[in-house]
């Protein structure tokens, strides 16, 4: 185990790009977290599934990242950083070693780590994997946004019974009419959850003028 010192971490479910946060992400500023090397899949374990690590990691980790938070530095009880040749990520977890957010590194930030402890022993850790993490990694932050929004929607107008917005959405989308709500409705959510981003951007640009 290393200590990395002075780094930006942004802990979320899926381990977002450093170019896809946002503003009012809570962007912490880290003062030193423990560091290990591990295997590539072992990387990739803990990035795409929801997992859990042993008591004993627990404790090799415990109180001993630091952030700066207003002027004081306080302890993140559970993080770490999990490194090997092509990627650094920093993980946190609860108090039963679940993960509970992941965060990429800035890229001279990732790199620094990955030069620097190459040559580092690789750490094993015990872990057991509870569940596919399904982070829709083909898809950016505001593309899955998007969908989400839009599946949200789609669903609040089929339980007002709004049969005419749908379809009319169904209409504008597919430029045929429809004489069933339900049929609109299936369809539009189908094209929506298989990435059809022809669809996706028309419902949005259409949802958005009628939301004025």
């Amino acid at each position: 185990m290393k200590n990395t010192y002075d780094i930006l971490v942004n802990f979320k479910k899926y381990a977002y790009e450093f170019y896809e946060w946002n503003k009012d992400d809570d962007i912490k500023h880290v003062k030193s977290i423990p560091t290990f090397k591990v295997s590539s899949s072992c990387l990739l374990d803990f990035t795409n599934y929801n997992l859990v690590v042993s008591k004993d990691f627990l404790k090799q980790i415990e109180n001993k990242t630091e952030i700066f938070c207003k002027g004081l530095v306080i302890a993140e009880k559970y993080a770490c950083i999990l490194f090997c040749k092509e990627k650094a990520i920093a993980f946190n977890f609860d108090n039963e070693g679940n993960i509970i957010g992941r965060s990429n590194l800035l890229f001279d930030e990732s790199d620094d780590i990955i030069k620097s402890f190459y040559n580092i022993e690789q750490t094993k850790i015990d872990y057991n994997v509870i569940s596919e993490c399904n982070s829709n990694s083909n898809f950016t932050r505001q593309e899955s946004k998007m969908i989400k929004n839009l599946l949200q929607y789609l669903k609040q107008v089929d339980k007002n019974k709004e049969k005419y917005e749908l379809m009319y959405l169904y209409l504008e989308c597919f430029n045929k009419m429809v004489d069933d709500e339900k049929k609109a409705y299936n369809e539009l959510v189908f094209e929506v959850e298989n990435a059809n981003f022809k669809i996706i951007e028309k419902l949005d640009t259409l949802i958005k003028v009628l939301k004025k």
